[in-house]
């Protein structure tokens, strides 16, 4: 069982892409989305940026 947390990566005038990123414990995927999600402190929104979504989804292997 693996954790599987949503990426996204946004850049203006060409959108959004979405990337997995699989976790083998609940405990480092929650980690990993404050320590990405704490780089966006800008007061205004960045040309480029990447965020995790806030959910976390059990899977049961990993998916290429």
């Amino acid at each position: 069982m693996l954790y599987r947390v949503t990426e996204v990566e946004s850049e203006r005038g060409w959108g959004q892409k979405y990337e997995y990123v699989y976790f083998k414990t609940r405990k480092a995927a929650e980690k990993y989305i404050k320590e990405t999600n704490a780089q966006n402190n800008l007061p205004y929104v960045p040309d480029y940026y990447i965020y995790c979504k806030n959910d976390i989804t059990i899977v049961e292997k990993e998916t290429s």
